[in-house]
């Protein structure tokens, strides 16, 4: 796992800190499982590629609260059931996709009687793969403080440079086995990749324009002001 362009790591870092929140983890019996696989590949690149990756290092140590939230998700009754009554309150945004053909069903929805309790939320908490990162901040994070306070550091490329040249051997947890996960086909991925097909379809033949007076139902589009 190498990420070198400091551009996808802003977006890498923030599916965390989306995903994190008691709102998404509580609100589908399934939702944790994408929590575990960003973590996964957290716990790669910094078991395997530190060296390389000092961007996101930095960007590890500025959202460190997403890690720490994590680590103390709420098991009271009340935070846990919310999402679900918020869900049950309200009603589909206006600006949602519109998919034909019924594909709308492929996606995983929770069923109508399901609801999260505080049996559930500590059967998969308690296994939640932080170790990693919650010993990088432990050790970097002094560290950049220090270094911050001591040189005056107001630069984050200077920050960065300390992280490149710093180590984490024999720090870290002992380095577990890389998984190597597969593509599996499925009609949520098709439906995704259907929509960003056709989204680069529109986009590149906007001109001249082919696609006026065209009801676009498989995507939304935004016009931008000038």
């Amino acid at each position: 796992p190498h990420v070198s362009k400091h551009n996808k790591l802003i977006f890498l870092i923030l599916f965390p800190q989306a995903f994190s929140t008691p709102w998404f983890l509580f609100a589908n019996q399934t939702n944790y499982h994408l929590v575990f696989f960003l973590l996964e590949i957290f716990n790669n690149i910094i078991q395997y590629q530190f060296d390389g990756n000092s961007h996101l290092i930095y960007s590890i140590i500025r959202k460190r609260h997403v890690f720490h939230q994590l680590s103390n998700l709420p098991e009271d009754p009340n935070t846990v059931t919310k999402p679900v009554r918020k869900r049950s309150n309200s009603q589909a945004p206006s600006n949602s996709f519109t998919v034909p053909n019924n594909s709308t069903d492929c996606f995983n929805k929770p069923p109508e009687d399901w609801r999260p309790t505080r049996e559930w939320v500590c059967s998969w908490r308690k296994k939640l793969p932080l170790q990693t990162i919650m010993r990088l901040l432990q050790v970097l994070v002094p560290q950049v403080e220090k270094i911050c306070i001591d040189k005056h550091l107001t630069d984050e490329s200077e920050i960065i440079s300390f992280l490149q040249n710093g180590t984490l051997v024999g720090l870290l947890p002992v380095p577990h086995p890389i998984l190597m996960r597969k593509y599996q086909p499925n009609a949520a991925t098709a439906v995704w990749f259907r929509r960003y097909m056709w989204g680069l379809v529109y986009m590149r033949n906007v001109t001249p324009p082919i696609w006026s007076e065209t009801n676009i139902q498989l995507f939304e589009v935004q016009k931008m002001q000038d």
